[in-house]
């Protein structure tokens, strides 16, 4: 019996050890990872507009694709893995190609209407690579 009742304390002990005491020290949490922030729009600049374009595998990245009418400059960066450029059709005027990491600015006057921009590099407007600019 007093094998029995020995058993029963500790056992109590142990429970009571098990429940009670000191809260855990309770670990920071780290904060989510953010996402990237969003590119901001275009800010004007002191002769006009500056539009940011990306260009990776056959597509373009531009904001915006609206501007309004007058001198326009495009901040053109290669975010690809192969060479490309940034042409506007009907100016004939644009970048030249540009390495993987390069980037280059084109600065021009725009008057309303809707311009189609390509890669001129062989075969990168047939597979895709062109979008419409308009101008207002």
């Amino acid at each position: 019996m007093r094998y029995i009742v020995v058993i029963l304390v500790v056992t109590i002990a142990l429970i009571a050890a098990a429940c009670g005491g000191r809260q855990p020290a309770q670990q920071p949490v780290p904060p989510a990872a953010q996402p990237p922030a969003a590119q901001p729009p275009a800010a004007p600049t002191a002769s006009g507009r500056t539009v940011r374009v990306r260009m990776s595998e056959f597509k373009y990245e531009m904001q915006p694709v609206e501007v309004p009418a007058g001198t326009v400059t495009f901040q053109v960066e290669n975010v690809g893995t192969v060479e490309h450029d940034f042409l506007i059709e009907g100016l004939d005027k644009g970048t030249q190609q540009l390495r993987p990491g390069q980037s280059a600015t084109l600065t021009v006057d725009l008057k309303p209407g809707s311009y189609n921009v390509f890669c001129n590099v062989a075969g990168h407007k047939e597979a895709g690579m062109q979008m419409q600019l308009v101008v207002k």
